[in-house]
């Protein structure tokens, strides 16, 4: 059976995972982990943001049952306790780190592309008498 890689498979391919790694491994974020990595973490928590999953079981239940696609994403099945206490006690510089490295790299290809610059100017209306 040919594979067919996923949407997430796509988004996480612009995610370099050596420099996810290396900010895993300054902030110590596997440490003493048996079970469940942070990468596994973020993929199933961008899957949960991604598919708009509403609870951790939900999340949980949605992205288990697409197993047959985590081999391709590096991950493995996540259990709802597990994740929430990943969630309660890992370090978020990880995922600071992470975020500041995709911005610069955002940035450096709005610099490169000065002339395609889009400005956005939000244009809600606030009703003032309700």
């Amino acid at each position: 059976m040919k594979h067919i890689n996923t949407v997430l498979h796509g988004l996480l391919q612009h995610i370099s995972r050596v420099d996810f790694d290396k900010a895993v491994e300054r902030h110590n974020g596997d440490h003493g982990v048996r079970k469940l990595s942070c990468w596994t973490q973020f993929v199933s928590l961008l899957y949960a943001q991604l598919a708009n999953r509403q609870s951790l079981r939900d999340l949980t239940l949605a992205f288990n049952s697409q197993s047959n696609f985590h081999y391709h994403l590096g991950v493995k099945a996540v259990k709802r306790s597990t994740l929430a206490k990943a969630n309660e006690s890992r370090p978020v510089a990880i995922y600071q780190e992470l975020f500041y490295a995709m911005l610069e790299k955002v940035r450096g290809s709005a610099a490169s592309d000065a002339k395609e610059i889009v400005r956005l100017i939000d244009s809600t209306t606030v009703c003032l008498n309700q």
